[in-house]
């Protein structure tokens, strides 16, 4: 499982970031400055840097610089709320592996780290592929496709409720932990929600591929999982 450092002041956006990495499978820190990333990197290792441009000490530019000087060799994605394009040129002439703009899509997100992991050769977690019907699933770079190659569409939270199941192939949710996990303590919506989710996703993979288990809830179909 790779690790991730989250350099970033905003603890909304860290928010964001954290549960964005959380479902992408990766494990996380956070510093909310320059001298805690620092002091961060000191003491752990990790796999790679989500960089903001404007920290409360210095700017992400000049961090990246410091890390060129200093030989640390971690991919690095900048953060930029930005919509010129200086910065992003800037951190990628410094050394920066890719960028995000904010606000951002936590697929996008995670698609582009596990990019750079892969071009890097750092990926520690294996594709997941899921096959059903001639469609096709990849939870590692958030996409589907149906036997003619052509993309099949997935609101956020159907795909976060599809790959729920993916991950827990032997598991029965009830809608009340479906509703937990996928949209939160927070959510006061109806159990009718989860309903209309699992019916959209059938009727774009097939009945059958989310099974009803009478009286208790949910669980996987037929997929056939594989691994490369």
């Amino acid at each position: 499982m790779n690790s991730i450092l989250i350099v970033e002041d905003d603890e909304d956006m860290i928010d964001v970031i954290s549960y964005a990495l959380k479902n992408g499978g990766f494990t996380f820190d956070k510093a909310m400055a320059i001298s805690e990333m620092w002091d961060k990197l000191s003491k752990n290792n990790f796999d790679l840097i989500l960089l903001d441009i404007g920290l409360p000490d210095g700017s992400g530019i000049d961090a990246l610089k410091m890390m060129k000087n200093k030989d640390i060799q971690i991919p690095v994605i900048i953060l930029t709320a930005r919509r010129t394009d200086i910065d992003k040129v800037l951190g990628l002439e410094m050394g920066a592996d890719d960028y995000v703009t904010k606000p951002f899509n936590q697929y996008e997100l995670v698609a582009r780290i596990k990019a750079v992991l892969r071009r890097t050769g750092l990926d520690k977690t294996p594709a997941k592929i899921f096959k059903f019907n001639g469609k096709t699933v990849n939870l590692d770079s958030y996409s589907a496709v149906d036997e003619n190659g052509n993309v099949i569409e997935f609101t956020n939270k159907e795909f976060e409720l599809l790959k729920l199941f993916l991950s827990n192939p032997l598991k029965v949710f009830t809608r009340e932990e479906i509703l937990d996990k996928i949209w939160g303590l927070d959510f006061f919506g109806e159990f009718r929600t989860v309903d209309v989710h699992v019916s959209k996703i059938r009727e774009k993979l097939g009945e059958s591929v989310i099974k009803t288990v009478r009286g208790v809830g949910y669980k996987l179909g037929d997929f056939l999982n594989e691994d490369n």
